[in-house]
């Protein structure tokens, strides 16, 4: 009896230990230049989010800024710098935090025109039904919006 109490304790303390595992989901990727900064409006995070993954693909890529809006209308800056070709910038937010309306960024390849930025959510519970099947992307030039 006691050795079955004892194996029952360890294998709650390993269960417990154990982090819970996450799934990452592309959402899609968009096209920067290198002669300018290029202005995207991501929408349509339906579902809440840990975490949010960007990928310089192609070229190292230099952000302006990359902006949260949040379901409330709180507007956060959560990063601005370069990042290195291929590297991962992930951005974490609180628990209660994720519900995000739109992310915003303005980035420019450091030297490859037709630099890519790929963008991933990372969440538990991934639930399809709860987010767009193709998020809403818009570039900007000038103000003008130059692709939907």
């Amino acid at each position: 009896m006691r050795k079955s109490f004892l194996t029952l304790g360890a294998t709650l303390l390993v269960a417990t230990a154990l982090p819970a595992l996450a799934d990452v989901h592309q959402i899609g990727s968009v096209n920067v230049a290198s002669d300018h900064y290029t202005d995207v409006s991501w929408q349509h995070f339906e579902g809440a989010v840990e975490k949010l993954q960007f990928v310089a693909q192609g070229d190292a890529i230099d952000c302006d800024h990359i902006s949260v809006t949040y379901r409330d209308g709180t507007t956060h800056e959560v990063f601005s710098g370069v990042m290195a070709k291929d590297s991962i910038e992930t951005i974490t937010f609180p628990e209660g935090d994720s519900r995000m309306r739109h992310v915003d960024f303005a980035c420019k390849a450091q030297s490859v025109d037709g630099a890519r930025i790929a963008l991933s959510a990372v969440s538990e519970g991934w639930d399809a039904s709860q987010w767009a099947r193709e998020p809403h992307v818009t570039t900007y030039e000038s103000g003008v919006a130059i692709s939907r």
